[in-house]
């Protein structure tokens, strides 16, 4: 391999290197202008994002608490009927999961405006309706908005930090999916105190609704397309946040590069991302959806079940950022997704052999600390380990269109007379998390391998080793996979 040349700071205070065999001119970033770049980031780009996914999750979680809260009685739903609300919801979702490379097309701050207008709007008229025709009609516009956002939001986030990066900030972005249940629990448990004549359920759908209206002036004025149409960032800031991603797509922002489109639909890694991202999307559902149900058949009072539901979902936002950070700081994935569906598979084995409230309810908090860290985990190793912008908004589609149809499942097999102890409910939640485990060790020890492999045939890798990944993807000789 060609050797380069001996860095020489240029005039912006950084480091050029060229390898004139393959026409490479590379900027390399030093480590205080990195930190600097990543902390800049981190004060402007993440919190909005974050702040998008607690109201995207408050707004479509609240269900879980609207039911309890008297919803389905009031407007006189059977069971049946009332998987057809939430199913309503899941299905515009998934006929809408291929939206993620509007992300790459659309200016982000003009498209995730809208779709907040639209989300918010929809989760307001939900507390107004008066049959089963109208929630669901408000369901399934809910899902056609957040899926748009759901699905992009871990591709935008890859467009401004390293991979080794990633981790930690798509703990925090999907890490604020608990943190939302959370934040639901306590808002739910304090409406229910509220005296009025109007039903509780309809104040929580409308008082959750109105903060994603007032946002979206916020998220056009302030939220950038891309790290070099960053308003807040020099030109030579700009020039540094691109450069500083050593593994990048050079194709145009809004451009789609069809070859590596197909080659993310081919990948067989995608499809492995996808049976872990099915199998926990199945807990996810039905711990959104539910929740509070299980609780409440544990013996306590539907008010006193919307508290309890606070602290498990505040525990598991804490295991989502400390999962990522060993993540990050190991550089493997596979096996701390293992640990934590071994940890749910323990959760739901303990709901599932025993009547006892206090192990139950110990159940609970394993469920939910061990589901909650593991989408962020699997959906940071897809964009780690797909090379290029148009692969990963190819896999990202798949994973999430196949991950979704668990979620019908979900919805149906909590019913009212299937408690206190949910048998069927649990036992499939056993299931789907065994299958998490063998999964991600399997795609672990796989890429291991791989990686091995490219070794011993090109050679080690060097960290600030600028790699053009827009034709051949992770397909490049010098990738090196996160396992």
């Amino acid at each position: 391999m060609p050797t380069l040349p001996e860095s020489k700071p240029d005039d912006l205070g950084v480091l050029e290197k060229s390898d004139v065999d393959h026409g490479i001119s590379q900027v390399i970033v030093p480590d205080d202008r990195q930190r600097y770049l990543r902390n800049i980031f981190d004060r402007r780009v993440l919190p909005l994002v974050c702040m998008l996914y607690v109201l995207s999750y408050l707004d479509r979680g609240n269900i879980g608490n609207a039911k309890t809260a008297g919803a389905q009685a009031d407007l006189g739903l059977s069971s049946k009927q009332w998987t057809w609300v939430l199913n309503a919801f899941y299905i515009t979702y998934e006929i809408f999961e291929w939206t993620t490379m509007l992300w790459k097309i659309l200016p982000a701050h003009i498209f995730v405006s809208v779709l907040c207008v639209g989300w918010g709007t929809a989760a307001i008229c939900s507390g107004v309706v008066s049959n089963l025709a109208g929630l669901a009609a408000c369901r399934a516009i809910l899902g056609i908005c957040e899926v748009m956002l759901a699905t992009g939001s871990p591709f935008y986030l890859s467009m401004f930090y390293q991979r080794h990066e990633l981790g930690l900030r798509m703990a925090f972005l999907l890490g604020s999916s608990p943190l939302a249940n959370c934040f639901a629990s306590a808002v739910a448990y304090g409406i229910t105190h509220i005296n009025s004549s109007w039903a509780d359920w309809r104040w929580l759908f409308v008082i959750e609704g109105i903060p994603t209206i007032i946002i979206a002036p916020f998220i056009f004025f302030f939220l950038p397309d891309s790290p070099s149409h960053a308003r807040f960032l020099t030109e030579e800031e700009k020039t540094l946040a691109v450069e500083r991603i050593q593994m990048r797509d050079t194709t145009a922002k809004s451009e789609v590069h069809w070859h590596q489109y197909l080659a993310g639909l081919a990948d067989y890694k995608t499809y492995v991302h996808a049976l872990i991202q099915f199998a926990w999307n199945y807990s996810f559902a039905s711990l959104s959806n539910f929740l509070p149900t299980i609780i409440n058949e544990m013996g306590f009072t539907s008010v006193d079940a919307q508290g309890l539901t606070a602290p498990p979902y505040f525990a598991a936002c804490l295991c989502c950022v400390v999962g990522a950070l060993v993540s990050d700081r190991w550089g493997k994935r596979g096996p701390l997704i293992a640990f934590f569906g071994a940890l749910s598979f323990l959760g739901y084995l303990m709901l599932l052999v025993t009547t006892k409230t206090s192990v139950r309810y110990a159940g609970v908090f394993f469920a939910c600390c061990g589901t909650f860290p593991i989408v962020a985990l699997n959906l940071t190793w897809v964009l780690n380990n797909l090379g290029s912008d148009s692969k990963k908004g190819a896999s990202l589609a798949v994973v999430a269109t196949v991950g979704q149809l668990t979620s019908f499942l979900g919805s149906a097999v909590f019913p009212n007379s299937a408690g206190p102890k949910y048998t069927l409910g649990c036992a499939l939640g056993c299931g789907f998390c065994a299958l998490i485990v063998v999964a991600a060790l399997a795609l672990h020890f796989v890429l291991a391998r791989e990686n091995k492999k490219r070794d011993r045939e090109n050679g080690p890798v060097f960290a600030d080793e600028f790699l053009d990944l827009s034709n051949l993807g992770d397909k490049h000789p010098k990738f090196r996979y996160f396992t």
